[in-house]
């Protein structure tokens, strides 16, 4: 074999290597969603009060997480957590609007301690 068609196939196996390699890794990487079990406490302190504003993920959260919500009862956050078992995971804070008895009120005074 020639000098130079060794020195070809020589790439060419580097190259080959290189291209598994790199494909490994992009297939082998974490996918990033251990986010949905974050937690995020925020502490205000006025002048005689603390209040805490805790965000609520509405994908993994039980009753009584949802009950802390503003309007969400014990029915509410039942019907939550039954719309969750049949249609799966929100995919943003807004679906939460599919819940029967939840509008866009009960939205707008959660909106911002809502995550998924």
């Amino acid at each position: 074999m020639s000098e130079r068609k060794h020195e070809l196939l020589l790439i060419a196996a580097a190259l080959f290597i290189s291209a598994v390699t790199l494909l490994y890794s992009v297939l082998d990487s974490p996918k990033y969603n251990n986010l949905e079990a974050l937690t995020i406490t925020a502490t205000v302190e006025t002048e005689n009060t603390t209040v805490v504003s805790e965000k609520i993920n509405i994908n993994t959260a039980d009753i009584s997480e949802l009950m802390q919500l503003e309007e969400i009862g014990e029915n509410k956050a039942a019907s939550i957590i039954e719309y969750r078992k049949k249609n799966g995971k929100f995919r943003i804070p807004e679906e939460i609007t599919n819940v029967s008895g939840i509008g866009e009120g009960i939205l707008a005074k959660n909106i911002d301690r809502i995550i998924v």
